[in-house]
């Protein structure tokens, strides 16, 4: 063997272990990417290792629970608190309310159409003629100023005897309005400010359709919107299952395949969604790193983890979405050697995730039952939207 095959044989070797060590660097650096992600600081060492509560802020003039801590139990909890007064961490201030602010508004009036006195605070209008639903419609668009919360309005439709939302569509006319605004959401309670600008919108509609306006009574509706958040805040819970790689990284094709052999569909926000027959949406799956998925880095990324998310206060039939969910999630973690772990990268038991779904599932979902909010129908939707 001559110099140059000697020389030609030493570098082919040096590329070679140039190569492997940077693969073990890389692997190395997802290993660590993947621990930051999911280990907790001492401090945390008592928070919760598989529950997220959505940050649930203060609404335009309103106090909610903006400055409040999370509370977040840990893998083997005490029952979920029968009412608020047992779980006072959640509340803003530090304080526990009384028990009586601590329910849901009374279920004292049915729906009417897409308001409903729970969660709505309602104004009647009396027109002295009748106008039609563009006309008060193009009104209510008109009318300065805009709400941070959600307003609807129904009218009475005469001949059939019953109330019906507005809209373009409609062909009626009505001379008997109701208009209502909600009064919490994820982003928190109705403030004082927002009602004013409610109640200034009704009387400017009123004015312009000769109408009579019966404005609720606002020191009531705040209350009601405060008992309310609390009610929500309560039953806020988000349920993130961790899938982590045993040794390396998941391949980005392999999570798209499984995804969508899964029926999951990618959305805009580059999460994978799997929905039911009427499209509603049972959990999501996520990047653990945040980096969103898209049909084009799918195929040449590798992520360190995986997130299976379920939203309870909107997911319908949650104790069974939670198993297939579970289920879908051992299924990816079989095929991608990997484990479903908690936030401290501790292996998830059947047990664990059994007491997860009776406490932090079923009995919150329970509860809403019980308030005339079905966890997944259009009210709750609504609510935690």
């Amino acid at each position: 063997m001559n110099e140059l095959q000697i020389g030609i044989l030493i570098l082919v070797v040096v590329v070679v272990l140039a190569v492997l060590a940077y693969n073990k660097w890389e692997e190395h650096k997802h290993r660590k990417t993947a621990e930051r992600m999911f280990n907790t600081n001492d401090a945390d060492k008592d928070a919760d290792v598989l529950l997220r509560r959505p940050v649930r802020t203060a609404g335009a003039g309103g106090t909610g629970n903006a400055g409040s801590e999370r509370r977040e139990p840990g893998l083997n909890p005490e029952p979920v608190a029968e009412s608020a007064k047992d779980a006072g961490t959640h509340f803003a201030g530090g304080g526990t309310p009384d028990e009586a602010a601590c329910q849901p508004p009374p279920n004292d009036a049915a729906p009417l159409d897409e308001l409903w006195a729970g969660i709505d605070a309602i104004a009647t209008l009396d027109l002295v003629e009748a106008a039609s639903a563009g006309e008060i419609l193009t009104s209510w668009l008109e009318a300065p100023p805009r709400l941070q919360k959600l307003m609807r309005w129904v009218g009475l439709n005469e001949n059939q005897g019953e109330w019906e939302t507005l809209s373009l569509a409609r062909e009626g006319r009505y001379r008997r309005l109701k208009a209502g605004l909600q009064l919490t959401d994820r982003q928190g309670p109705v403030g004082a400010g927002e009602f004013s600008r409610f109640a200034e919108i009704v009387r400017q509609v009123a004015k312009e359709h000769m109408a009579v306006a019966t404005l609720p009574d606002r020191g009531q509706a705040l209350e009601q919107a405060q008992q309310l958040e609390h009610f929500c805040y309560d039953a806020d819970i988000q349920i993130g299952v961790n899938l982590v790689s045993r040794s390396t990284v998941f391949p980005g094709t392999k999570i798209r395949a499984l995804a969508e052999s899964a029926g999951m569909t990618l959305n805009a926000d580059g999460m994978y969604i799997r929905r039911d027959d009427d499209a509603a949406i049972l959990f999501y799956l996520q990047n653990a790193s945040g980096e969103a998925f898209t049909a084009e880095n799918l195929k040449t990324m590798g992520a360190s983890g995986l997130v299976f998310l379920l939203d309870v206060p909107v997911t319908p039939r949650g104790q069974y979405v939670f198993k297939q969910m579970i289920n879908l999630a051992k299924r990816f973690a079989d095929t991608l050697d990997g484990v479903l772990v908690d936030d401290r990268r501790q292996p998830l038991s059947d047990v664990q995730l059994a007491q997860i779904s009776q406490n932090y599932v079923v009995k919150p979902q329970a509860r809403m039952d019980a308030a005339g909010l079905t966890a997944g129908g259009a009210l709750a939707v609504r609510l935690f939207s």
